[in-house]
């Protein structure tokens, strides 16, 4: 459970953060995984994959210190700038540990409904921490949050020394350059694979929009702060259904047409959410949140069940980086529409998901 991220945008403005220095550290955070990202997928299929997955909860864990103790731009930098490297090293081992764990004993097929489940657990998870960190918000100073957050990640860090790696692996003995772009050439080389990733990473993207300032554009539409640990925990239990049916509904037609046509509506949600501020527009946010939760798993199954072993951690983190780029590039986007209005950057980033779902069908 992370408290801290029910008022995470809140405490940030209580500390001198503005909305444009917030989007700065999202780029900085994006910028740090676009570098990073593919190199350390590379080293995960290369060694232990629950050792790079255990360092990198040990330095989320040490990124909320950080910020705790952190009053200027520069103290969230280096506080967001070891959650960045926690994050990516993670990135690419976790899947692949789990997808060649199923894969050991024989349940591979399975990959999409019980990653579905774990995320959903993480979804359980947060919602407990939304609520207590609304209700802890009302009558506490909002820095108990990250201290609730600070004891939390430390019993995950100790947890994770538990993980146990797989013992059978496809792994290529010499270590070279041409590692670092494998995993592009892999889903480059397939051309409906190709469409697919450019149009699920375009909606993704643009979602995180949502996830970082749902509070301000609550606040702006008017609604009352005790509200945001109910907004907070509904956008958290909506993706609930997508996460543990997209194995389900993926028999009923082919993963690729389903994120297309989700792709369509999570442009079209933030053009109504723009164009028409108000707080119906909170709801409009939960129905992308649906679609969300949907598209990850039929995305990440959809990939995992082509990929080859040697290059699993690679691939999966070579979207990943691409992912991060396209943050890194809304986030371009979004600055330039906070010019005019909050509700203006919203509709712009709706515009364009949908030049990018009409250039690749």
């Amino acid at each position: 459970m992370i408290p801290a991220y029910v008022i995470e945008r809140l405490f940030w403005e209580s500390r001198g953060i503005t909305i444009q220095e917030v989007v700065y550290l999202e780029m900085v955070y994006a910028l740090i995984i676009v570098l990073l990202e593919v190199p350390t997928g590379v080293w995960a299929d290369h060694t232990a994959r629950r050792r790079l997955v255990q360092i990198g909860v040990g330095l989320e864990w040490l990124s909320f210190v950080v910020i705790l103790y952190s009053f200027t731009f520069t103290g969230f930098f280096v506080a967001i700038s070891c959650s960045a490297v926690g994050s990516v090293i993670r990135s690419g081992a976790e899947n692949a540990l789990l997808y060649e764990s199923l894969q050991e004993s024989h349940d591979a097929s399975s990959f999409e409904q019980v990653l579905g489940r774990l995320n959903a657990i993480g979804i359980l998870s947060a919602v407990t921490a939304a609520l207590s960190g609304s209700v802890l918000a009302q009558y506490l100073p909002l820095d108990w949050n990250y201290k609730l957050s600070i004891v939390s990640l430390l019993i995950a860090t100790v947890c994770s020394q538990f993980l146990v790696e797989p013992t059978q692996r496809e792994m290529e003995e010499r270590l070279t350059w041409r590692h670092l772009f494998k995993g592009f050439q892999f889903v480059w080389s397939n051309k409906s694979l190709r469409h697919v990733t450019i149009s699920f990473l375009a909606a993704v993207s643009a979602f995180n929009f949502i996830d970082e300032f749902w509070q301000l554009y609550a606040r702006d539409v008017s609604v009352p702060i005790y509200w945001f640990g109910v907004i907070s925990s509904g956008l958290l239990l909506i993706q609930l259904p997508g996460q543990l049916f997209a194995g389900t509904i993926a028999r009923f037609a082919p993963s690729e047409r389903w994120l297309k046509r989700f792709g369509w509506m999570m442009g079209g949600g933030f053009l109504v959410i723009g164009l028409f501020p108000n707080p119906i527009g909170i709801g409009v946010m939960g129905l992308l949140a649906l679609l969300y939760g949907t598209m990850e798993p039929l995305y990440y199954g959809l990939l995992h069940h082509q990929v080859p072993s040697s290059i699993r951690a690679t691939t999966e983190s070579s979207v990943s980086m691409l992912w991060h780029l396209g943050i890194l590039l809304f986030g371009v986007v979004f600055i330039i529409g906070t010019t005019g209005s909050l509700f203006l950057a919203f509709s712009i980033i709706g515009v364009v998901v949908w030049i990018v779902h009409a250039t690749h069908p």
